[in-house]
């Protein structure tokens, strides 16, 4: 029920409006789809991450997130962007969580971002027999052309329960990708 109307909600937004990253990666088991965004004031946020290795019951975990971030004014070649997203999860069960984190975008010569950002939810922001979600990401990305690039990170994305044989980490590797800006 929530997975459809965080989709229906993402589809209203006006995404065109608001300057942001779209990454498009594989990792080592994983795949996600990623829209961050960039500048100052409020931008959306977008995730989707699919595990490719099925769970011991043959389903395999995955996690779809909408939120909003606010870039903070910081010295210059820095980005700091801060805020929460609701993120719906097929883990072992479905589940719900309210995360709450940000992104640290450093900018460097030759076209070239580092990047490190990190999304956190409580059992008291969760649903069910959900004790935390963590998502963490640190990454490179290379821009050759103004509004394409190339990324290469690591990113871990884990579900704990509060039977700790039905933990799940949906994401847990390096990953390349594209990604393109608008």
């Amino acid at each position: 029920m929530l997975k459809p109307a965080l989709l229906a909600l993402a589809a209203c937004l006006p995404l065109s409006a608001v300057a942001g990253d779209t990454t498009l990666a594989r990792g080592s088991d994983y795949d996600f789809l990623t829209r961050m965004p960039t500048g100052l004031g409020p931008g959306i946020s977008i995730d989707h991450i699919v595990a490719r290795k099925a769970t011991p019951q043959g389903d395999k975990p995955q996690a779809s997130a909408v939120g909003v971030l606010f870039g903070l004014p910081v010295p210059a070649l820095l980005r700091l962007d801060l805020g929460g997203k609701l993120a719906y999860l097929e883990s072992d069960g479905y589940a719900s969580a309210a995360m709450v984190g940000g992104r640290l975008t450093i900018d460097l010569p030759a076209s070239t971002e580092l990047f490190a950002q990190g999304f956190y939810a409580p059992s008291s922001a969760a649903s069910g027999s959900v004790k935390s979600v963590s998502d963490s990401m640190v990454g490179l990305r290379w821009s050759p052309l103004k509004l394409v690039g190339v990324e290469a990170g690591y990113r871990v994305f884990e579900v704990k329960r509060n039977d700790s044989q039905r933990d799940r980490s949906i994401a847990d590797g390096a990953y390349a990708g594209v990604s393109v800006a608008f």
